[in-house]
């Protein structure tokens, strides 16, 4: 472990959890990063769920460029478990973790999720001498952590994707990359989800849009995703984008050919108005066709 904790971190990696199996793959693949800098990971207990002996583990696992540091409260922040403030994914723990991290650049890690090893640095020379950044992500089977595809429909960044007339597009918390000293102001909007319990992504993407960014233009995230239950104009996107979804669905859960007729002509009315279809980056779902709007909440963990 990292002795000299003062000194300034390269990059801080925000984690909040409740200590699933999933963990060990999060943050050994932070430990796997193609990166010779100084990177301190932040890891949140929200509640205890798995065992301490697994982050304990891990913690001594870290190789010598990397500390781990751990806030456990001892309490939950989250309302859903008692705590003040509105945020179902770890209350205001990440809020906390944004402002106690001891680097210039911070960045988000779910403990289901995953990096690919050049993630980090890519990230860092992608913000270099802008506000923030954000990567681009691969859909991985929610369950087995099977690669399903390339994300090219949702979380695009500023101004692109299905939600890009309704929201103004979409970034996943796991795809950012923040100047701490550009950025401070966003990280309440973690804890103040103003959508239920939801919608931090989107509250944090509203106030950084029109502030300088870059991004490493790579799949560099890898977030697993639940299919069975979505709505049935992003399995479209799945399939648009080449996904046989029997690969990772039951048959009575896939739509059927009359839904995909929808959604076919839905795209083609985007289109005539000279919007691209969905799997190619841009566009519109806030009329997507069967089952409602998915523009009014893109997924977060």
């Amino acid at each position: 472990m990292i002795a000299d904790l003062q000194r300034p971190f390269d990059v801080g990696i925000v984690m909040t959890t409740v200590i699933r199996p999933s963990i060990t793959q999060a943050v050994r693949s932070v430990f796997a990063q193609q990166f010779g800098g100084r990177i301190q990971i932040l890891i949140g207990i929200d509640q205890w769920k798995g065992e301490r002996a697994l982050l304990m583990s891990l913690i001594a696992e870290a190789p010598s460029n990397v500390a781990i540091t751990v806030i456990d409260l001892g309490y939950s922040t989250s309302r859903r478990h008692g705590g003040p403030y509105p945020s179902h994914y770890g209350g205001a723990l990440k809020t906390i973790l944004s402002f106690a991290a001891n680097a210039r650049h911070v960045a988000y890690l779910d403990d289901d999720n995953w990096y690919a090893p050049d993630h980090v640095a890519s990230m860092l020379e992608a913000v270099a001498g802008k506000a923030w950044g954000f990567s681009l992500r691969h859909m991985v089977e929610r369950q087995t952590g099977a690669t399903i595809c390339p994300d090219t429909w949702e979380s695009l960044g500023p101004g692109r994707g299905i939600y890009a007339e309704a929201q103004g597009g979409f970034v996943d918390t796991n795809c950012y990359l923040l100047d701490a000293q550009a950025c401070y102001d966003v990280f309440p909007e973690w804890a103040m989800t103003r959508v239920g319990g939801t919608g931090g992504d989107r509250q944090v993407l509203k106030l950084l849009a029109g502030r300088p960014w870059g991004t490493n233009g790579r799949h560099s995230v890898y977030y697993r995703a639940k299919l069975i239950g979505a709505h049935p104009y992003l399995l479209w996107c799945y399939r648009c984008a080449g996904v046989d979804l029997a690969q990772f669905m039951p048959p009575e859960a896939i739509p059927g050919e009359d839904v995909w007729r929808q959604c076919a002509e839905f795209d083609r009315a985007k289109a005539a108005r000279g919007d691209a279809p969905a799997p190619a980056g841009d566009g519109n779902a806030a009329n997507a066709p069967s089952g409602g709007s998915p523009a009014a909440s893109p997924a977060e963990t």
